[in-house]
């Protein structure tokens, strides 16, 4: 005889089911691992240690070459590109190790302060040596140094003007997803710059300044540059260029 307490047909395997999805634990109940957050010290990791320890060797020696000298007009030039190099080493590497999405917003805030104060201090140094020429009726762009320094100034300027409203008005672009899809070709830019930045400073060997005034060799220059690119190029990433698709 069937009791009340009898099971209906078809409802144990319900049953059972409910038993084990209540012993699942649930999305919301696993631990969440935290995000891996923006810090400065991404600026040594890796292959960026060699470059830091390139540049700001290079720039506190070069400094110190030309602040021991009396200061004038001319003083100006070095000290700020030197300022503007140093200062556009950190926005290239501020990016390069971004993963998630906090780090790719506080790299690219931070990459933006640096690129301004770059900015400043590149076109500060090419108004000195301007003025300077101005002042001694001397011919401007007659070296080779001079033609690479002045139309990496125009690049630059072009460049800080195209990332700048990139991030801060993508409007002007037709929206933020247009706006991204050029971050490709202003990353590679960047880079072409940067090689360009490099070959500047290592035609900066061979003017008079250096030569006869600074008294420093050529290797001086030549080294630190090699040196800071084998500090960054590693850490390109070829699918942010386009040249690649990234891996999973």
């Amino acid at each position: 005889m069937a009791t009340s307490s009898a099971v209906p047909k078809g409802s144990a395997p319900v049953q059972r089911g409910k038993v084990a999805e209540d012993k699942s634990p649930s999305s919301a109940d696993k631990p969440q691992q935290p995000e891996q957050v923006f810090t400065m010290a991404q600026l040594w990791d890796g292959t960026a240690f060699i470059a830091q320890a390139a540049v700001i060797t290079f720039s506190l020696s070069l400094s110190g070459r030309v602040l021991s000298r009396p200061l004038n007009l001319f003083s100006w030039h070095p000290l700020s590109q030197i300022f503007g190099l140093v200062l556009l080493i950190q926005s290239i590497i501020v990016l390069q190790p971004t993963h998630t999405a906090g780090q790719k917003r506080v790299g690219q805030a931070v990459h933006a302060y640096l690129n301004f104060g770059s900015f400043v201090a590149f076109t500060a140094g090419f108004v000195a040596i301007y003025l300077n020429k101005e002042r001694n009726n001397t011919a401007h762009f007659t070296t080779l140094h001079g033609a690479l320094g002045s139309t990496l100034t125009l690049s630059l300027w072009g460049q800080y003007f195209a990332g700048f409203t990139m991030w801060a008005t993508p409007a002007l672009y037709g929206g933020e997803a247009k706006a991204k899809s050029l971050w490709k070709f202003h990353r590679a830019g960047g880079y072409v710059n940067f090689l360009l930045l490099l070959a500047t400073f290592c035609t900066a060997a061979d003017t008079g300044f250096v030569r006869k005034a600074l008294k420093i060799e050529s290797w001086v220059f030549y080294a630190p540059m090699a040196l800071i690119a084998v500090g960054v190029l590693p850490r390109v990433h070829g699918y942010k260029l386009g040249f690649s698709k990234k891996k999973a």
